[in-house]
């Protein structure tokens, strides 16, 4: 191994250091109480280093952001891509898939405090929510190979499905930090079994008019009854 290679992997060890900190950290203290220093110090390194890496706290915590989001699309990637398994068999899957994504303790405090922080700085919130759509991008990709590969239709755009799947997991936690797993799995899996049913609306109807798309639905609720 060249020198080079030596010091690209040492600096790449550095910086997950610091990520895992960072994350800890914040999670713990909230963002106005989790220093730089401190940062730093939980992993084991000085304040240069840690300039050396990241150019401000926000720009850590966007790298943050990033290494939890690009676990997630490797992992779902994996799980939508298994198309021996019945609809009812990937519905349970995704629903522990994302409690465990979106539920532990850790993972609500801390993305509670950079969504608090969003909201009160104006320009952090810019580079926070473009990385935001970007992620519901790609989540809504994977939603919709998933439903494409078994044949499925979604009830709503893929991109707003994967949004509401996200925001349940998220929201779901913290609204009950101290509740049974099993009753936030359960509440997922019935939301995710809702949207992936044959013979809803597909992608080729989402160009339709919000009032074609409630006649319609009004039709087959009729004919269902």
């Amino acid at each position: 191994m060249t020198e080079h290679s030596k010091r690209a992997i040492s600096q790449q060890q550095t910086r997950d250091a610091i990520i895992r900190a960072g994350a800890e950290l914040i999670a713990k203290n909230g963002f106005s109480g989790a220093s730089v220093r401190d940062i730093a110090a939980r992993a084991g390194f000085t304040q240069g280093a840690f300039y050396s890496n990241f150019q401000s706290k926000d720009d850590l915590v966007l790298e943050i952001m990033r290494s939890q989001f690009q676990y997630a699309y490797a992992s779902m990637e994996v799980l939508s891509s298994d198309t021996s398994k019945s609809t009812t068999e990937m519905v349970t899957e995704a629903s522990q898939w994302l409690r465990e994504i979106c539920g532990s303790s850790e993972r609500a405090q801390l993305e509670a405090e950079i969504s608090l922080h969003a909201l009160r700085d104006p320009t952090f919130a810019e580079s926070y929510y473009a990385l935001l759509d970007e992620q519901a991008d790609k989540m809504a990709h994977i939603v919709q190979k998933s439903a494409d590969a078994r044949q499925l239709k979604l009830r709503a755009p893929a991109r707003q499905l994967a949004m509401g799947m996200i925001a349940m997991a998220r929201g779901l936690k913290l609204m009950m930090p101290q509740n049974d797993p099993q009753t936030i799995l359960s509440t997922l899996a019935i939301f995710l079994d809702s949207t992936l049913q044959p013979g809803y609306v597909g992608p080729e109807d989402n160009d339709r008019s919000p009032a074609e798309a409630r006649a319609d639905a009004i039709v087959n609720m009729k004919q269902s009854q």
